[in-house]
């Protein structure tokens, strides 16, 4: 095929997507950069039933949760917020949870956990109000894929340095751990 019939045909093609430039990208950059890439490119990762790093693998059939084995019924701020049978006392202070050095013990180190579901206006992203759920859903047995050291290391990440790692080369900000951890939820 001679340069000039190669030429009409690009001319030809349809333009390249933002997924596709995203994908060439991906290629140029090497494989290394997967992990990372995916992670940016991901919109419905399916968070049911699996810890974080189950998560990531894309719903693959062997990282599916049986529902019978594993407990899976997490609820929602809302839920806790209306809800009386607490697996801890409501008045218990977020700090004896999750660690709040200064700046934080005028904020999330003063709120109770009844608060942090209610909703503080310093929780600006809701971090706090969903790890305050998924620790009283994993206090509660309502949820069995998470643990209370899971909760407390994503919270100290996500404090220390903006970003929580489930797995290594794999970084969440916020909103994608808070989208993690509301994506645990199965009903009121």
């Amino acid at each position: 095929m001679s340069t000039e019939d190669q030429a009409g045909r690009a001319d030809q093609a349809a333009p390249m997507t933002p997924r596709g430039a995203a994908r060439r990208r991906l290629a140029k950059a090497g494989l290394g950069a997967a992990g990372v890439l995916w992670t940016a490119q991901s919109h419905a990762i399916d968070f049911t039933c699996v810890s974080a790093s189950a998560a990531l693998s894309g719903g693959l059939d062997s990282n599916k949760v049986d529902s019978g084995s594993v407990a899976c019924e997490g609820r929602s701020p809302g839920f806790w917020k209306n809800h009386s049978g607490w697996p801890v006392p409501n008045s218990m202070l977020f700090s004896s949870v999750f660690s709040c050095p200064e700046p934080l013990s005028s904020t999330y180190g003063s709120a109770t956990l009844l608060a942090m579901v209610e909703g503080c206006d310093f929780d600006k992203q809701n971090i706090g109000k969903h790890l305050t759920a998924a620790y009283l859903n994993v206090k509660s047995g309502k949820i069995g894929f998470l643990s209370e050291r899971t909760l407390l290391q994503m919270w100290n990440e996500l404090r220390t340095s903006g970003h929580y790692q489930p797995v290594r080369g794999v970084f969440w900000d916020v909103d994608k751990t808070k989208e993690y951890l509301e994506g645990t939820y199965k009903g009121e």
